[in-house]
């Protein structure tokens, strides 16, 4: 640094005329690399959050539907194919009778042999096979029966019947709930974990590559925490800025998928989690607040606890 520069900084009080504009400058290479990859691992967060949550709600709509519904199984006995029709019509009355039962409908033998196929094929092996008859019911959704208490009085007034629930099923979601949810959280944290990396090696770079003027400061009595102030305020602006890039690119490609994509499918997803129900919108977006909040005081800390230990190192050696 050339002595006239020096003695500039000499005359200069090292307070609020360097502002962080000398220090590291806003067009510093590494201060924008640190921008580009914080916005990249922001993106991910936030189509990781966006995942996540339309994975829990395609969940609940499949554990309610299920929970919904039920099947009687009504299985054929000695009183052959007339028999087995009586039953079914005495099972499907009474189940219509029932307090918390919506409807009962009793399958088609097309639409029992349809769902046969998958494991007996159509060789017609189920031509040969004593299939049962079953009956699809429809359970209220504010006050849904007792599926138990439905069960014991359908087995004890119609021979041959049984009530299936589907609760393996159930369980199955729930479990798969579970799952998708802690591999959510471990995504996310190994993202903030990355960001923690970056910040310290993108401060050490920046710190580094002005050094010279770093040197300077101290010659003039600039204290540590003076100039870790002004690194952290342009991390903090950056990883501000990059965490709302980072976010509304997410909120971009959900937009595409939900133009792009069968209204009906994942399309139907996205655009829900964009425009949906109020609920549905308030936790999304929320979650996308706490990424931004999360990336900028992440830039914040990391960088001020880096800094200090580099001008530490650079200044209390030997």
């Amino acid at each position: 640094m050339s002595a006239e520069r020096a003695q500039g900084w000499g005359r200069a009080r090292p307070g609020r005329e360097f502002a962080g504009r000398n220090i590291l400058p806003r067009a510093h290479a590494p201060l924008r690399t640190f921008m580009v990859a914080m916005a990249v691992m922001c993106y991910l967060a936030g189509m990781a959050m966006g995942g996540m949550i339309m994975t829990w709600r395609a969940i609940d709509d499949w554990k309610a539907g299920v929970t919904s519904e039920a099947t009687a199984q009504i299985m054929p006995l000695e009183d052959g194919e007339k028999g087995l029709d009586e039953r079914t019509r005495a099972a499907a009355s009474l189940l219509k009778a029932q307090r918390g039962v919506a409807g009962a409908r009793i399958l088609s033998e097309k639409e029992n042999r349809a769902l046969l196929e998958p494991w007996l094929g159509k060789a017609g092996l189920a031509d040969t096979l004593p299939i049962p008859r079953l009956i699809a019911v429809r359970l209220e959704r504010d006050a849904p029966a007792d599926v138990a208490a439905l069960d014991r009085v359908l087995r004890e007034k119609v021979k041959g019947a049984r009530l299936d629930a589907h609760g393996r099923w159930v369980l199955e979601l729930s479990e798969m709930a579970r799952t998708a949810g802690w591999l959510g959280v471990g995504i996310l944290l190994g993202i903030a974990l990355a960001a923690v990396v970056l910040v310290t090696y993108a401060a050490r770079a920046a710190l580094e590559g002005n050094r010279e003027t770093i040197e300077v400061l101290h010659l003039v009595g600039a204290k540590d925490r003076f100039i870790a102030r002004q690194v952290e305020r342009r991390f903090l602006r950056a990883g501000f800025l990059a965490a709302l890039a980072g976010v509304a690119a997410a909120w971009l490609t959900f937009l595409v998928i939900g133009l792009l994509s069968p209204s009906e499918g994942i399309g139907g997803e996205a655009w829900s989690l964009l425009f949906g129900e109020g609920r549905i919108i308030a936790r999304h977006y929320a979650a996308w607040l706490i990424i931004v909040l999360l990336a900028t005081v992440i830039s914040l800390v990391s960088a001020r606890l880096a800094v200090i230990r580099i001008l530490h190192g650079m200044f209390r050696q030997g």
